[in-house]
């Protein structure tokens, strides 16, 4: 119960921080979408991709490995400290000679032209790096406040910034992009100042080999660089379905899907906010207690997800109506943002055992595990595609969890010394089922039928509650 209520409790003030880009979105994307049109938008669906996957590709799975470090290590803070500067220097050198040879994989990689927008994005994508990496860092000293800021910084200040620019010029998805750039940059700069703040990184003549800064960044390469595969399949489970939509479908219709997947994976983005404070829990815990802490927090968190998912999932005509204009057609939505917040529930078995192969220290199984997962949602989705509907193509979502899960599962069978029992999980990922099948299968319009939904939302809202007042009421 302590590790849950840690885990839900400063955990909130992570996913606060971490929910910022979801938030900005919500509050951004409807003036957006009517200043730009579908096809501009389609264009800033591109570019969000490129800032998204680039930062993870460019990251060499860094920002997984300075927590762990910081925790785990014999060098420690200082140590994590260093990894914040080496990681973020080697990933500008890489994004600029990205950046140079963008007309040549533009078409083939994003289906659309280079342009001077694009360029934005991607050096956009090196300042999220720095940002991931310096809350990595936070999470290590466990300062919630300062992670939220620079969130707000980089995921709220640059959205708006994009805003002015177009509604002061009327102009294209270049000047939105360039105003993404800014608050990345912003954001970027205001980690290092907080990850040096209070301590110097370590430097090499300060400690022997194998504890010198160079043996750091070597080892935390190792065990990051097998996450990039993995991060990048993360996000590519809703960035690469808007591709494969732009391909059989069109840009508009890409748009479109990035405005559903936008909603409906917003409950997997909260889920994964909340490993924020989950694995550092985990990390902490003595090896002889991770076993039972993790099957309770797991159980906690996959009630968490179930409640959250289908309260979006039945409440997906009102928001989608938010989101975007008539012209997006949000009523034909519902059911593709419905289905893909299915994703949510099934990712946290996928996140419980995760965290054990981060723990091990064996984390090179994922640079397989992941990207299988990821093409076998893909494969689906671009099959589904042949059907014409978009709602089919939306599956590719909860199926890749789905295979994430099973894949973590074994791998952490293999390297992890600690076992668990995942039958915890059958209660709440049955309950996801249901509320958020209710979601996809009960109509979108009509009074009654409205009423229905928002009904059910409001008792998944209470039941929510419960279970928040259970976990921190006093033992």
């Amino acid at each position: 119960m302590d590790a849950s209520r840690e885990v839900l409790g400063r955990g909130s003030l992570y996913t606060l921080g971490s929910v910022a880009p979801i938030l900005a979105n919500v509050v951004v994307t409807p003036f957006v979408t009517r200043l730009l049109g579908d096809a501009e938008y389609g264009v800033v669906a591109v570019g969000l991709i490129l800032v998204q996957v680039g930062a993870m590709v460019v990251g060499f799975g860094l920002a997984s490995s300075i927590t762990r470090h910081g925790i785990l290590e014999s060098s420690g803070a200082d140590g994590a400290r260093a990894l914040v500067l080496q990681g973020s220097a080697l990933s500008l050198v890489v994004v600029v000679a990205a950046v140079l040879a963008g007309p040549w994989w533009s078409m083939p990689v994003l289906s659309v032209p280079w342009r001077v927008g694009l360029v934005f994005a991607g050096l956009a994508a090196a300042g999220f790096v720095v940002v991931l990496n310096a809350q990595a860092f936070l999470r290590v000293q466990d300062r919630p406040v300062p992670f939220v800021v620079m969130s707000g910084v980089a995921t709220l200040g640059g959205p708006l910034a994009g805003l002015a620019l177009v509604a002061w010029r009327a102009s294209d998805a270049d000047d939105y992009l360039f105003g993404l750039l800014l608050g990345y940059l912003a954001a970027a700069v205001t980690g290092l100042v907080l990850a040096l703040r209070g301590g110097r990184p370590r430097s090499a003549q300060s400690w022997s080999w194998p504890h010198s800064a160079r043996g750091d960044f070597a080892r935390a390469l190792r065990i990051g660089l097998p996450a990039v595969p993995h991060l990048v399949a993360l996000l590519l489970v809703q960035n690469a379905l808007v591709l494969i939509v732009n391909r059989y479908f069109g840009v508009a219709d890409g748009g479109r899907m990035q405005i559903a997947l936008l909603l409906g994976s917003a409950p997997a983005m909260i889920v994964s906010a909340l490993n924020n404070a989950w694995a550092p829990v985990i990390y902490r815990t003595a090896p002889q207690a991770r076993g039972a802490a993790l099957e309770r927090t797991a159980r906690d968190v996959g009630a968490v997800a179930a409640a959250l998912s289908g309260g979006v999932a039945l409440l997906a005509p009102f928001l989608l109506r938010i989101l975007a204009p008539a012209s997006f057609a949000p009523a034909d939505l519902v059911p593709v943002a419905a289905v893909a917040t299915l994703g949510a529930v099934v990712s946290v078995v996928y996140l419980a055992n995760v965290h054990l192969v981060f723990a091990s220290g064996r984390s090179g199984g994922l640079a397989l595990a992941s990207p299988v997962s990821l093409v076998l949602g893909l494969v689906a989705a671009v099959l589904l595609a042949g059907t014409g509907s978009l709602t089919a193509v939306a599956a590719g979502f909860p199926l890749i969890y789905l295979a994430l899960a099973a894949g973590t599962s074994l791998l952490r069978r293999r390297v992890s010394p600690t076992r668990w029992r995942e039958a915890v999980l059958a209660g709440p990922l049955a309950a996801g089922v249901v509320v958020c099948g209710a979601g996809v299968l009960l109509p979108a319009d009509g009074v009654l039928w409205l009423t229905v939904r928002f009904v059910l939302a409001a008792a998944l809202g209470v039941a929510l509650l419960v279970l928040v007042r259970r976990i921190f009421r006093p033992s």
